[in-house]
């Protein structure tokens, strides 16, 4: 159920997030290609592999990301259990990097893994991080209420759009895995899954589409 009158500071969360979840590939790529010269990025966890240049700039929005989420009050006990289960997702996708042409050392990430194994849980950290935030869009933002208002009708409308969106990520990114897609198809389909999560995020945090006294300063 969307309560009229969220906890403290959920709606400056949800904005953050949305902002951060719109930005972070396009800026990954733009660092990548307009500051330091490299090729497209294949993905935009390929960033965090390229050493002292542009490897930092994912770790540290991840980080981010896992602070907001982890502290995220939420709706309903579920909802604090599902942003608690996507920080755990992504804070691995940051401690373990994946598979890339820039990685030519033995151990790689936080645990000292071989690169094969770093990049299979930086695989799972991802489909953790990126299933949670899937199901919190199109299940936990679209319950309805016993009489819900026209701007409630129409933000359900924006959250179901951008889940469809998020599946048509999901759907290219096992294209790509296939075969059936180019190399930059982990990149499309990543940027398919943030940018409109992050436009869902940013509608539910109240800056758009919000009823009179939904946000609690």
């Amino acid at each position: 159920m969307e309560n009229k009158k969220p906890p403290r500071y959920s709606h400056l969360q949800l904005a953050f997030l949305g902002l951060v979840s719109i930005l972070v590939g396009i800026i990954c790529m733009l660092d990548t290609m307009m500051i330091y010269k490299l090729p497209a990025l294949t993905s935009i966890s390929q960033s965090a592999t390229t050493g002292i240049r542009c490897g930092m700039i994912l770790p540290f929005v991840l980080g981010c990301m896992f602070t907001f989420c982890i502290s995220y009050v939420g709706y309903c006990k579920s909802e604090k259990i599902l942003t608690r289960i996507m920080a755990i997702g992504f804070m691995v996708v940051a401690m373990q990097i994946c598979n890339s042409e820039y990685v030519n050392l033995n151990q790689v990430g936080l645990f000292g893994l071989t690169p094969e194994i770093s990049n299979i849980l930086h695989c799972i950290g991802a489909v953790v991080g990126f299933g949670a935030m899937y199901i919190w869009i199109a299940f936990f933002f679209t319950r309805g209420v016993p009489e819900p208002t026209p701007r409630k009708l129409v933000r359900n409308k924006v959250y179901v759009v951008c889940a469809i969106m998020m599946e048509c990520g999901i759907a290219y990114f096992v294209l790509g895995t296939l075969g059936f897609a180019g190399k930059h198809s982990v990149f499309i389909a990543e940027e398919l899954m943030l940018i409109p999560a992050g436009f869902a995020l940013i509608v539910k945090s109240g800056i758009f589409l919000c009823d009179k006294g939904l946000l609690v300063d």
